[in-house]
C-alpha cells in the first residue's frame, strides 16, 4: 500500500523524517530459490534468511531476489504460508538461543513494523500480547506526509523482566493485525537507555510541536494508563518542511 522508501531509516528532525536512534544494519543477505526449494546455505542463520522474507505484493505475489542476476522471482501467494511456516520453525529454534542479557538495559528497538500500523494500532498490539503495564514509552516514528509509520519502533520496558518479555514475543513476531510477511527483529536502543533518557530526548524536539498530531507523538504511560508528556525546558522548534524532489 505504501511505497518501499517509507521505512527506510533517517537521521533527520525534518517533519517528513523524524529523528531516529541507533539500531542493527538492515540485514543484505537474501533468499535464494532454486528449483523451487529455499536455499540456507551460505553460512547465513535461518533467522537472518526470515528476516528476508517480508515483502508482499498487491497482485498478490511475493518477490523473492534469487541468485545471481538481481531477477525475481514470483512466488504464487499459495506458497507464501508454507514458506513463512518453514522458515519460522527454523528461526524460532535459533531464536531461543538469541536473547542477550539486559545487564540493566530497558528500551528496545523493533523493527520490520508494518509501515500501515497507527501508533494506537500498535499500542493495541502490545497490549494484546500481555504486555500492558509492562512498558512506559513508545514512540513509532512515522513519515507525516505520507501518513505512514518508518517501519520501526522504540519500546521503554519498566524492568529487565519486560525486555525478556517483549523479545520473547517479537523477535521472530509474524502475526501482525495486517496481511504481510514482516518478521519483527528485536535490539537494544542507543546510544540513550530508559525512561528518563527518553524524555530527556523528546521533550524538546519538533516532533513534540504543536502543529504535529498527536499520534506522530511519542508516549508515556503509567500501569498500562497513558501519561501526559512533561513540559519542553526550552522553546520547541517547527519542524522542517518536506523537501521537494
Amino acid at each position: 500500500m505504501f511505497s518501499s522508501a517509507v521505512a527506510r531509516d533517517r537521521s533527520s528532525e525534518e517533519m517528513h523524517f523524524p529523528e531516529r536512534e541507533s539500531s542493527p544494519e538492515d540485514l543484505r543477505q537474501q533468499l535464494v530459490v532454486q528449483n523451487t526449494f529455499l536455499d540456507l546455505s551460505g553460512g547465513v542463520s535461518a533467522m537472518e534468511r526470515f528476516t528476508q522474507l517480508r515483502r508482499v505484493r498487491s497482485d498478490p505475489t511475493l518477490a523473492v531476489e534469487s541468485e545471481g542476476d538481481g531477477e525475481t522471482e514470483e512466488a504464487p501467494a499459495s506458497e507464501v504460508p508454507e514458506i513463512v511456516e518453514r522458515l519460522a520453525s527454523l528461526a524460532s529454534e535459533e531464536q531461543e538461543a538469541h536473547v542477550p542479557e539486559p545487564r540493566g538495559r530497558t528500551t528496545v528497538c523493533l523493527r520490520n513494523v508494518p509501515n500501515n500500523y497507527t501508533r494506537q494500532m500498535f499500542v493495541e498490539l502490545l497490549e494484546k500480547q500481555g504486555l500492558s503495564g509492562h512498558f512506559d514509552f513508545l514512540y513509532l516514528p512515522c513519515d507525516f506526509h505520507r501518513h505512514a509509520n518508518l517501519g520501526y519502533a522504540f519500546i521503554n520496558l519498566v524492568n529487565e523482566a519486560g525486555v525478556l518479555k517483549f523479545w520473547d514475543i517479537f523477535h521472530g513476531f509474524t502475526a501482525w493485525t495486517l496481511p504481510t510477511a514482516k518478521v519483527g527483529q528485536v535490539s537494544f536502543s542507543g546510544p540513550h537507555q530508559g525512561l528518563r533518557a527518553h524524555i530527556d530526548r523528546y521533550r524538546n524536539s519538533p516532533v513534540m510541536h504543536k502543529s504535529v498530531p498527536e499520534e506522530y507523538k511519542p508516549l508515556l504511560f503509567k500501569s498500562g494508563t497513558p501519561q501526559p508528556f512533561p513540559p519542553p525546558t526550552r522553546k520547541v522548534k517547527r519542524p522542517a518542511p518536506a523537501k521537494r524532489r
